[in-house]
């Protein structure tokens, strides 16, 4: 069963599609990750210098000196490095974390007390050793939680920074992943959100020519649901439709979802 609006969104599926998507998500990072080892590190900032050297000094920059990366200095870049976001915050949490997270660039330019990760695939994620996450939370510095978005285990009002980045799109209820968000959120917290967005075009696109991606990214939304979804629950800080050819698959998504906001 799919859950469409208009210009062919897909906001939620019946929860066979979301473990069909879980199992896509799930083979891509073992693959990504089956030589995760110090040889991994390495062979990173050898093609981060071969690719562009502003990539590779930004990794000396942040000292990210741990395996995988999934576009989360793309996020920072895109995002003018947060600059939006206050200095300081005492609980956060990331929703949707995915195995390498945007917190560990986050905590570089933020003081953060406390810092959360859930992901439906956490018990996986942590059996990656070299990555940041596995490493945080075996210190101890990041709580981590298996968990879906579209419930989240935490009471009202919780957390003062809520960041979900490009996680919609693998989910079950892209609704009921936001109305979680604004739940946990305490009022004055603030929620960032980036997110690919797609049209009737770019689902003709996907289901002809990319039947894995499909699987694996079974929600598929449009920048007018996304501000029906958000409107009134939010002082807007930053709210953005990135063009096709500046996102990041522009084959498959005509823009990118920037949004900053504050909880009333």
């Amino acid at each position: 069963m799919l859950n469409t609006y208009s210009h062919g969104s897909v906001v939620s599926v019946d929860e066979q599609k979301w473990r069909d998507a879980q199992e896509f998500e799930r083979a891509v990072w073992i693959s990504g990750n089956q030589n995760n080892s110090f040889l991994r590190v390495v062979m990173k900032f050898v093609r981060a210098l071969k690719k562009s050297p502003y990539y590779f000094f930004q990794l000396i920059k942040y000292r990210d000196f741990y395996a995988g990366d999934d576009w989360n200095f793309w996020w920072k870049d895109i995002f003018d490095n947060y600059k939006l976001l206050p200095n300081h915050f005492s609980k956060a949490l990331e929703v949707g974390c995915g195995p390498y997270t945007n917190m560990r660039i986050i905590s570089k330019l933020k003081k953060i007390d406390e810092i959360h990760c859930v992901d439906p695939l956490m018990d996986l994620y942590l059996s990656f050793k070299l990555n940041w996450l596995a490493v945080m939370a075996r210190k101890g510095k990041v709580h981590t939680y298996t968990g879906k978005g579209e419930k989240l285990e935490f009471q009202d009002n919780t957390f003062d920074l809520v960041v979900c980045n490009n996680v919609l799109d693998h989910v079950e209820d892209a609704n009921a992943c936001l109305t979680e968000i604004h739940r946990v959120l305490q009022p004055g917290g603030y929620f960032v959100f980036g997110q690919d967005l797609s049209d009737e075009r770019d689902l003709d696109k996907q289901r002809e020519k990319a039947k894995g991606f499909f699987i694996g990214h079974p929600i598929k939304l449009h920048d007018q649901v996304l501000d029906r979804s958000l409107s009134g629950l939010y002082e807007e800080k930053m709210k953005k439709v990135l063009p096709r050819e500046a996102g990041r698959n522009s084959r498959y998504h005509y823009g990118t979802y920037l949004f900053i906001g504050v909880k009333s």
